[in-house]
């Protein structure tokens, strides 16, 4: 039984610290590090982790698969899901929704499957960081002010390179305001350099409960020009789920 709850302590702390060393690990699980290491080498053998050239093991997509069988969101499924395939149907591009976690957004639903212009990797159960990335924006600047700071204050701790830019105080400041005013978070040629993404928030009462993405082919369209041309049907189909939500409360 010892080895059964290590291993779970090992696979729950890297889902809150994904990316760490093994120093990381040993403090978080206070698991000595010779059985640390022997965890952490059968967890990479049956492909759940992988190490870093810098020596910091993350979760793989794998991990996934032990949830296969449980769902705590099905409005996802239920409600989400085929405004979203109408959407892209509509705009023919990529319509994704992701929901915040352990601080960073998660792809919980995708038509990429669906559409012809879909040329990223991207899958169910990504995990998206929150600067870097049109949905994370959009979390940051459109959830409440307290769950705001509660985040930025995690992000300042993560040593992850993607979450560097929550130190400077004033980036964030300007891409909150900035986001707030356009209506919408975007990302041009991050995370994935051929495309772009711009998203919306999804919202049930103060709180906002997950983002919609729309994601393009950076070379065929800017954020600004991605908006000007959907933005309207984004917001759509996000205030119809809030709607198709609230009726079922």
């Amino acid at each position: 039984m010892r080895g059964v709850t290590r291993t779970l302590a090992v696979v729950r702390a890297l889902n809150e610290n994904n990316g760490v060393r093994v120093s990381e690990l040993a403090r978080l699980t206070r698991i000595p590090r010779p059985s640390l290491y022997r965890i952490l080498d059968a967890l990479c053998s049956l492909g759940y982790l992988r190490r870093t050239d810098e020596e910091r093991y993350e979760l793989t997509l794998l991990v996934r698969t032990l949830s296969d069988g449980f769902s705590d969101e099905p409005w996802v499924r239920a409600i989400a899901h085929p405004i979203m395939e109408e959407l892209q149907r509509d705009i023919v591009w990529p319509t994704d929704l992701a929901t915040f976690y352990g601080n960073a957004m998660y792809l919980r639903a995708t038509t990429r499957r669906h559409s012809p212009l879909t040329i990223d990797a991207a899958t169910v159960g990504l995990r998206l960081p929150m600067l870097p990335s049109a949905t994370g924006r959009a979390y940051l600047a459109f959830c409440t002010d307290a769950e705001r700071e509660a985040i930025l204050v995690n992000l300042r701790r993560s040593k992850a390179p993607e979450d560097r830019r929550a130190r400077d105080a004033s980036y964030v400041r300007e891409l909150v305001a900035m986001t707030r005013k356009k209506g919408y978070g975007e990302r041009h040629r991050q995370i994935f350099d051929k495309t772009g993404a711009i998203a919306v928030p999804i919202r049930r009462g103060l709180q906002v409960l997950a983002c919609l993405n729309i994601s393009f082919i950076a070379s065929a369209l800017s954020a600004r020009e991605a908006a000007s041309r959907y933005l309207g049907q984004l917001q759509d189909a996000a205030k119809l789920i809030e709607e198709r939500l609230a009726a079922q409360e």
